[in-house]
């Protein structure tokens, strides 16, 4: 009876021996576990400061003079959102320095003008008209010098630029003018102020 007693005894202690062993196994298996899902959540994070290409859908962007004479900025513009005729545009000009000059966002749509004959309802139509707008933002001919002409009289328009402002730009022989477009009607004549430091409208027409 007594070795019956003991031998119970000692089987029971063997078994709760081997029973926190085995819950000492599988808790550093899942501490490991664990460890290696954090790593995979961060690995993403890392790639995500990547260039920003992935972050639009359609870009173009070149280097022309603009603020300064003898030194070219950098003009850019790209489509952000899920389709061109909905995304959000953003146009950039930024100085060989790195100063930015203008940074602009307005919707896509606008884009489309009174030159669009094409049917609204069709992606395919827009995305192509957008499309074209797009590469030809910057073409040559939206830039001129000087950017005001000399037998251009000033029109009060103290909502955009002042009358001192404009004397000073038609003055300058050598600053460059820029021209867009948004929309219909809002034809958005630029230029860069010295005296002012900075991107001014010098003419806003249709």
């Amino acid at each position: 009876m007594k070795r019956l007693t003991l031998l119970s005894l000692l089987i029971g202690t063997s078994l709760t021996i081997s029973s926190c062993g085995g819950d000492s196994s599988k808790k550093e298996t899942e501490e490991v576990s664990t460890d290696k899902e954090i790593k995979e959540v961060k690995a993403p994070k890392e790639s995500s400061e990547t260039p920003e290409k992935s972050d639009f859908l359609i870009e173009n962007k070149i280097m022309h003079a603009f603020s300064n004479p003898s030194k070219k900025d950098e003009f850019r513009i790209v489509i952000t959102g899920k389709s061109l005729l909905k995304g959000k545009v953003l146009l950039t000009i930024t100085s060989s320095d790195g100063k930015n000059l203008i940074r602009e966002e307005f919707d896509a749509n606008y884009l489309l003008g009174y030159d669009f004959t094409g049917n609204i309802n069709s992606k395919k139509e827009t995305d192509a008209f957008i499309q074209k707008r797009i590469r030809e933002f910057f073409s040559e001919d939206r830039f001129s010098t000087p950017a005001i002409e000399e037998n251009i009289t000033f029109e009060d328009q103290s909502y955009y630029i002042d009358k001192e402002t404009w004397e000073e730009i038609q003055a300058d022989k050598q600053a460059i003018g820029f021209y867009y477009l948004l929309g219909s009607e809002d034809g958005r004549h630029i230029a860069f102020s010295k005296k002012k430091g900075k991107v001014v409208m010098f003419y806003n027409c249709c």
